[in-house]
């Protein structure tokens, strides 16, 4: 695409599929609203009408004349269908629906997607080289979290079974934090029992020589709450996994989700 361009889900659907491409991306899926108890006893005319109207606001725009996409247009889809590199997520903010977003890059050329909460997508072109930042912008804006980094071996918050028994005479209840990891344990699950008012998973996937495509073996994961937003990620230390939380600021995001691509496994 040149320019921004905002579409109705069922116009990208029909485009997508006038262009003949392989399963739409993950990050595209999302729930159309029609009368599906009329198509279940067989009136296809509510579904009929969302698909003219679909093809009806892509001519309207220029995208489309009959059912041929505009080249601009097809060729967004497919580098999506087919991108190199790509950054997506899916999130919430408050008691909005889950969203999506998707940052697809193929050569000098990327493309965002973003779904609105009132179920358009808007593409527009990004810089390949801030694939990263342009996915993390799209995010709904919160401050960072209050409080330092925290890193624990994986399994620090699971206690032992002898130690769940002890945990239940008084003398234990009463026990304060002593060591170091002990103090993050505490400060960590009390982080984690705060109440949450949005959050998310962003992800990374390329593809191989041969054109296969990978996934990131572990997603990063964001959650906001009243203080502000944290990032927790796992990292692999000595071969043992450690997970990671810290305050989640555009800067410390926008790294850790380039670092991703680095996990994706190859081969």
């Amino acid at each position: 695409m040149r320019s921004r361009v905002v579409l109705p889900v069922v116009a990208l659907y029909n485009a997508w599929q006038a262009e003949g491409l392989p399963e739409l991306h993950r990050a595209l899926y999302t729930r159309i609203d029609f009368d599906s108890d009329a198509l279940a006893e067989g009136d296809l005319g509510g579904a009929l009408a969302l698909f003219e109207s679909g093809w009806a606001t892509l001519e309207r725009l220029g995208l489309a004349r009959g059912r041929a996409v505009h080249p601009d247009l097809g060729r967004s889809l497919r580098l999506i269908a087919e991108a190199g590199t790509e950054f997506y997520a899916y999130f919430n903010n408050g008691d909005e629906e889950a969203r999506t977003a998707l940052v697809a890059v193929s050569g000098q050329d990327a493309v965002r997607v973003v779904l609105t909460p009132d179920k358009h997508f808007v593409l527009e072109p990004v810089r390949p080289e801030e694939a990263p930042q342009a996915l993390v912008s799209v995010l709904p804006q919160a401050g960072p979290g209050k409080g330092s980094l925290i890193s624990l071996p994986a399994d620090a918050l699971k206690q032992p079974r002898h130690q769940r028994q002890e945990s239940d005479g008084f003398m234990q209840q009463n026990r304060y934090a002593t060591t170091p990891q002990e103090q993050q344990v505490e400060a960590l699950k009390k982080l984690l029992a705060e109440p949450r008012i949005g959050g998310g998973q962003l992800y990374a996937a390329r593809r191989d020589r041969f054109g296969k495509k990978a996934r990131c073996p572990k997603p990063l994961t964001f959650f906001d709450t009243a203080g502000g937003r944290y990032l927790q990620y796992q990292v692999s230390s000595n071969g043992q996994p450690w997970n990671t939380v810290q305050p989640a600021d555009f800067g410390a995001m926008t790294s850790r989700l380039g670092q991703l691509t680095s996990t994706i496994p190859t081969g």
